[in-house]
């Protein structure tokens, strides 16, 4: 199943925080507190139209969870797509 805009709009805000976070072993990394604030803002504008569990993982601050969460959603729509089914030859 495609993601929904909210479900698109977080999983891009969490890309970019997790490219952040990858980043602080630089020697000027950047502010993470941009990030950390935009999810908090993100959370509490489209909380009502998010999963329960993809919820749960922000409101705990599981950001990680939450991006694992959302791309498995995005690569089962590729995994169980009957466009990419083959068929077993005997």
């Amino acid at each position: 199943m495609p993601l929904s805009s909210a479900d698109s709009i977080l999983l891009k805000a969490l890309e970019d925080y997790r490219s952040a976070v990858d980043a602080q072993k630089l020697p000027s990394p950047p502010d993470l507190i941009p990030h950390c604030l935009l999810l908090e803002r993100l959370e509490a504008t489209l909380a009502p139209q998010l999963d329960p569990r993809l919820s749960h993982f922000l409101e705990s601050k599981s950001y990680r969870k939450a991006y694992d969460y959302l791309t498995s959603l995005s690569t089962s729509s590729l995994a169980n797509s009957t466009k990419s089914a083959q068929s077993c030859a005997r």
